[in-house]
């Protein structure tokens, strides 16, 4: 506690919720179940809500809410209807939400990384589910970087590591898989 006490002078609303969400969003890219990470991509999620609107970037707080409407939607193995619905529509509530809290650059990147995350929570596989998380941590950078928050750069790094490593080490139980299907 004295070395984060010593590096961050005061605990703000930044920084607790940007050291804590930073490491939800790591310890996601650890898990091997696709409900685990999702539930704790939702933790990290809550507390980037607080991080962006103590930021004051608004298109990012509201992406992050929008993105754990979509967690709980996409959570179930077996979803009705409604949920595939509901879900569905965050797709346009975030294309409302870059346009009303239009921020140029920033907006634009945070829509575009919030619809490839999208389409990674939807995956039935962690491994599809990965690939798309890294395309939209990528993005996702950008509009950390021009939003200025160092936590989410943080963890975004944290994040492409740990995704890369979780399908480098899947690699050879795909190589399984196919070389069974080839014979």
């Amino acid at each position: 506690m004295v070395f984060l006490l010593h590096y961050l002078p005061s605990l703000s609303l930044v920084a607790v919720s940007g050291l804590a969400g930073l490491a939800l969003g790591v310890l996601s890219t650890l898990l091997q179940d696709r409900r685990a990470i999702l539930t704790a991509q939702a933790g990290a999620g809550a507390l980037f809500v607080l991080h962006f609107f103590a930021l004051g970037a608004h298109t990012g707080m509201l992406m992050c809410a929008l993105g754990l409407v979509q967690m709980a939607a996409a959570y179930p193995e077996r979803r009705p209807r409604w949920l595939r619905v509901l879900f569905a529509l965050t797709v346009p509530a975030a294309l409302a939400v870059a346009a009303a809290t239009w921020q140029g650059p920033m907006s634009a990147l945070s829509a575009a990384g919030f619809i490839l995350g999208t389409i990674g929570r939807w995956q039935s596989t962690v491994g599809r589910m990965r690939l798309f998380f890294l395309s939209s941590t990528v993005v996702g950078a950008g509009h950390n970087a021009l939003a200025g928050s160092a936590f989410g750069l943080a963890s975004d790094a944290m994040t492409l590591s740990g995704h890369l490593l979780a399908l480098w080490r899947a690699r050879p139980a795909v190589r399984r898989r196919s070389a069974l299907a080839v014979h």
